[in-house]
């Protein structure tokens, strides 16, 4: 089977379809073809007028360019390679997936939840908490939180993740209490290495107070390299609420995941996704309770023991195949 990806350079989109298209190659002889595909703002605005008109029943429905044609070279690959299956995620490839989809009548496949047209894809394989954007459907695949490469190695028990966040729309990313809650933690676990991985978000204000803390404590690491290797290694894991796709990276490797104490500005999909997490006890969570003012007391609560690494990926990939096959 020959596979065109779509990418848009943002790692989170990409690095989802890469363990997705890794998991599916282990059943099957898979070809993969890469392509690049970024959206500017002028190509963003000329898709969105042509979406408007489409919906309006325009007279231009015949001539309809989802902002730009294929070049002729990539006609020229498309066929020379005899491409069966076109997938990618994020705004950029969905476009270009339903290009392919308008000259070649190609399936094509989007993973995470496409802003237009979800009527034409083959396949969408979209994370459960968008499941109020879909009506009845069958060509949906949903899975919870995001996709993840799996791991069962058994993890170094003196090696310790923190994954920072930023400031975000779904919770309120206070630097004093997060702090709290790193130097409680460190501080009760001092056998352990921890590697803190603040991300592109991460304030540099936040940068510089983990440096201070680095200081004051021997047993902590700042990081930016080999993050995926230092997640499977890593006995426990600590990681924001609003950093999603690192939350379901840990759950989907060995070891004890821990999110950390947040408040939320209002209830919408991500914040009842973790607080699901929470009740289900499928990850574990700090407590931050204010005793009197000034004074908190701060409790690590595990998740249920009995509750394996996630599988998402290997669940998807099997309906995919069943889907395509």
């Amino acid at each position: 089977m020959n596979i065109l990806w779509i990418k848009d350079g943002k790692k989170g989109h990409e690095k989802q379809v890469s363990v997705l298209l890794e998991e599916l190659s282990k059943n099957i002889n898979v070809s993969i073809y890469e392509e690049e595909f970024t959206l500017s703002k002028l190509k963003k605005a000329l898709f969105l007028v042509d979406c408007v008109l489409l919906k309006l029943g325009s007279f231009l429905k015949k001539n309809y360019s989802f902002a730009a044609k294929l070049t002729h070279k990539q006609r020229i690959d498309f066929k020379e390679r005899e491409i069966n299956i076109v997938i990618g995620a994020g705004s950029g490839p969905h476009i270009q997936l339903l290009k392919y989809k308008q000259e070649f009548n190609t399936k094509i496949i989007s993973v995470l939840t496409p802003a237009f047209f979800k009527e034409r894809y083959d396949l969408i394989c979209s994370p459960i908490h968008d499941n109020d954007k879909y009506k009845k459907s069958n060509n949906v695949i949903f899975f919870e939180g995001s996709l993840a490469k799996i791991s069962d190695e058994i993890p170094n028990n003196n090696l310790g993740f923190i994954g920072i966040g930023g400031k975000n729309r779904h919770f309120v990313f206070d630097q004093k209490k997060l702090l709290q809650q790193i130097e409680y933690v460190i501080s009760i676990y001092s056998n352990v290495h921890w590697e803190i991985f603040p991300s592109r978000r991460t304030p540099i204000e936040m940068v510089n107070k983990l440096k201070d803390l680095k200081l004051k404590y021997s047993n902590i690491q700042i990081s930016s390299e080999d993050i995926d290797i230092k997640i499977k290694n890593a006995s426990i894991k600590i990681v924001t609420q609003d950093s999603v796709n690192m939350v379901f990276e840990c759950l989907s490797t060995k070891g004890e995941t821990y999110l950390f104490n947040m408040k939320y500005f209002k209830k919408n999909k991500i914040v009842n996704l973790m607080n699901r997490l929470c009740d289900n006890k499928q990850i574990g969570y700090i407590e931050n309770l204010q005793i009197v003012d000034g004074l908190n007391k701060i409790k690590m609560i595990s998740r249920n023991k009995h509750i394996g690494v996630f599988a998402e990926v290997e669940k998807v990939a099997y309906q995919l195949l069943k889907r395509i096959s």
